[in-house]
């Protein structure tokens, strides 16, 4: 009876083997017909085309409804923190272009120093957390972790916390548009 009993446990302890090696295989087919989209999708140039308020504030006792563009609301920034230094740094950013190579490198033309302060000008990058983040690590290995909001083959949308001086963080999304 003990002698059945080892046999039959013996046999289902193979079988899970089996099917559980058989699907590791599955999964590792299934990686390879199926490439990382997202990632197919960042790489590239993309120009700024907007930074943007992901939530309601209030700024100088108004309120600035989300998705409202920093860009055009840098001047009254400057005027209600009575800091034109943060206006010109929020306008800096509008031109920059940022390069995001196959080889996991990228590099950031333009002013970094408000929006993007640990990443700076170059580094890596790669997509964690299910793809859902993207990760710019400085040339000085510091990371700097940024949650996708949207992506498409020609759109780029990633959430910022940036930190204002006098105002405090804000939470930003900024806005990217591939280049040919």
């Amino acid at each position: 009876m003990k002698k059945k009993q080892f046999v039959v446990k013996y046999s289902l302890l193979i079988l899970l083997i089996f099917l559980f090696a058989s699907c590791k295989k599955d999964t590792a087919d299934e990686n390879e017909k199926f490439p990382n989209k997202n990632k197919e999708w960042v790489t590239g140039t993309w120009k700024q085309t907007d930074l943007v308020i992901s939530v309601d504030v209030k700024i100088g006792g108004q309120k600035v409804p989300a998705g409202t563009s920093m860009i055009a609301l840098a001047p009254l920034i400057g005027q209600a923190l009575g800091n034109p230094a943060i206006a010109d740094a929020i306008l800096c950013t509008q031109d920059n272009i940022y390069s995001f190579k196959a080889d996991g490198t990228y590099e950031i033309t333009g002013c970094t120093d408000l929006i993007l302060p640990v990443a700076g000008n170059s580094g890596t990058w790669d997509l964690t957390i299910y793809d859902a983040v993207l990760e710019l690590i400085s040339t000085k290995g510091e990371k700097d972790p940024h949650w996708i909001n949207s992506i498409t083959s020609n759109t780029l949308n990633l959430a910022l916390t940036v930190e204002f001086p006098g105002l405090g963080a804000a939470p930003l999304g900024l806005i990217l548009e591939k280049q040919p």
